[in-house]
């Protein structure tokens, strides 16, 4: 009997793409029209690929223009099926980028981050929940700046400013755009889905179909950013 998961493999692997997870970003796309065409995207955590190529079908012919920039701590093998002249994919660690760098790549910002980062999961939920939520904080910090922190109760134990919250002072998002973090669900992320609510005017928890059945796995999708904070 075929697994869901290998069931899934397979479909993405019919469709060109490097893994399953591009079917995840498909699903959510169709849900909530995250990318528009001619969007400037940022996939954190892009390796091996799969989003980069789900994001170039979704900006549509080139002549739309639209940029994908891919982050990872890991090498991504470009080109793959389905990318163009629009995607890049650079080796760094998130935690070491500046608003310096994040300008330099794409000045003016981006419509669209991405963060599909994950730590390999040791089997303790309560280990992994937090290191998710570590990751997933990195990203809205990326995405949102010090805005993040303004109202915010710190659900880490660290009581300091993360390494990313003193070296990306206002974020790369810009008004209107969108935001896409994967969790595992577990202490503290319902507070953070509540501290992203000022910053968008709607945030919703979805979990595609492609993801494992009985995975904690889920995507906080915080969508259309605020120019102004709302009161909480």
């Amino acid at each position: 009997m075929v697994r869901w998961q290998d069931h899934v493999g397979l479909l993405a692997k019919a469709q060109g793409y490097v893994a399953r997870s591009a079917l995840k970003l498909l699903q959510l796309q169709d849900k909530h029209r995250i990318i528009q065409q001619g969007d400037r995207i940022l996939d954190l955590g892009c390796s091996p690929g799969a989003w980069l190529q789900v994001a170039c079908k979704l900006l549509g012919d080139a002549k739309n223009g639209g940029r994908v920039m891919g982050i990872d701590i890991k090498e991504t093998a470009l080109p793959l099926s389905g990318c163009d002249e629009r995607v890049e994919a650079i080796k760094a660690d998130v935690r070491d980028l500046t608003a310096e760098d994040l300008d330099f790549l794409c000045p003016g910002g981006f419509e669209v981050v991405l963060s599909d980062m994950c730590h390999n999961t040791t089997g303790n939920a309560m280990l992994d929940g937090a290191r998710s939520l570590e990751l997933g904080q990195m990203a809205a910090e990326v995405a949102l700046g010090r805005e993040l922190n303004d109202d915010r109760t710190d659900v880490t134990s660290s009581g300091s400013l993360s390494h990313a919250e003193q070296q990306v002072p206002a974020g790369c998002l810009r008004q209107h755009g969108n935001l896409v973090i994967k969790l595992l669900q577990g202490s503290g992320s319902e507070l953070f889905a509540k501290q992203l609510q000022p910053h968008f005017k709607k945030v919703a928890w979805m979990q595609p179909e492609a993801s494992r059945r009985a995975s904690r796995e889920m995507y906080l999708l915080g969508l259309r950013r605020r120019r102004f904070l709302q009161p909480g």
